[in-house]
């Protein structure tokens, strides 16, 4: 099935010519909303034709720049050099002391690590030897007095490791601020 639209006609109507409206031609241009007030006419620029950026008339060869301008000018790059070299000496002390900061970091995580690798194969050691020992034993107060015997050994072991773990931390944090220390006292110096 098609369905079929309906057909709409539409009106053609004739147009009509506009219609000219007469103005009076002024001289100079006046305000709207406000004819006829000579107060209001906007005055005309005498120079509005010509280029404002108009640079021939101008010889930049023949222009002197002031002495002292010139000794201004010669001061500030001399200063901006001198600042430039200071920042970058500054930098390159800076980067150092952060490299020479992240080495001492480095080692001593390294120490660390060693010193807790070793503490660790120690008390396992301790543990292996205890339950070896206490494998063998013939009698219930004998594992007693053994345990008792290892408990006293650890308790012992692991107050030497706390101690050894926290003068190296106090080592190692000491070392780390050392050269951030040793910068901070130059620069006061300086200052």
């Amino acid at each position: 099935m098609t369905t079929q639209k309906p057909k709409t006609t539409r009106a053609r109507t004739a147009s009509k010519p506009a219609e000219t409206v007469k103005t009076e031609t002024t001289t100079a241009p006046i305000i709207p909303g406000m004819p006829g007030f000579d107060a209001f006419k906007v005055p005309e620029i005498p120079f509005a034709n010509a280029s404002m950026f108009d640079m021939s008339k101008f010889d930049t060869a023949k222009m002197e720049v002031p002495a002292m301008v010139r000794d201004m000018a010669e001061k500030a790059v001399s200063q901006t050099k001198d600042g430039y070299a200071k920042a970058k000496a500054a930098a390159e002390e800076s980067i150092d002391v952060v490299e020479e900061t992240l080495e001492t970091v480095r080692e001593t995580a390294l120490e660390v690590q060693h010193k807790a690798m070793d503490s660790a194969k120690a008390n396992t050691d301790a543990a292996y030897d205890f339950f070896k020992d206490l494998f063998s034993v013939k009698s219930v107060s004998e594992a007693v007095e053994l345990q008792t015997s290892f408990a006293r050994q650890q308790f012992e072991m692991l107050s030497a490791q706390s101690n050894d773990m926290s003068s190296l931390a106090g080592k190692a944090m000491t070392e780390t601020f050392k050269p951030a220390k040793q910068a901070a006292e130059k620069v006061m110096k300086a200052a």
